[in-house]
């Protein structure tokens, strides 16, 4: 592991990340985020992204696969600064608490998939 890649999980553990089912998971009000940490390529000092999804309770099951199996999935490249994109990151998930701000905040999560469950889930709260 990568001395960047370490220092991205450690950062992440010490603001709050828990491991859960192998995968790293930020609660922040009703939503989990679901965060993890991977190199694009290979050698001693590999680009990082964060893969990160968001789950709520209201789209059961709980995913087994981490980010990837959540109902929004997320692709943040953490660039030539990994801790301060990391830092900026968590600031910005951990801020988005609820599924009203959630839908609020889809355009300021760049390249946000968001699967047809949420989106529908989205547009009720909306709605309400």
């Amino acid at each position: 592991m990568s001395a960047e890649r370490a220092a991205v999980l450690k950062l992440l553990k010490a603001r709050g990340a828990k491991a859960r089912r192998g995968h790293l998971r930020i609660p922040a009000g009703e939503l989990f985020w679901y965060v993890d940490v991977l190199a694009d390529g290979r050698g001693p000092t590999p680009p990082l992204r964060l893969e990160v999804g968001c789950w709520t309770t209201a789209l059961p099951p709980e995913p087994d696969g981490g980010a990837v199996d959540c109902p929004l999935l997320m692709d943040v490249p953490l660039g030539a600064d990994p801790l301060g994109a990391t830092t900026a990151l968590v600031d910005r998930i951990t801020a988005i608490g609820d599924l009203g701000t959630l839908g609020d905040s889809l355009g300021d999560l760049p390249g946000a998939l968001v699967d047809q469950r949420l989106r529908d889930l989205l547009r009720g709260v909306a709605g309400s």
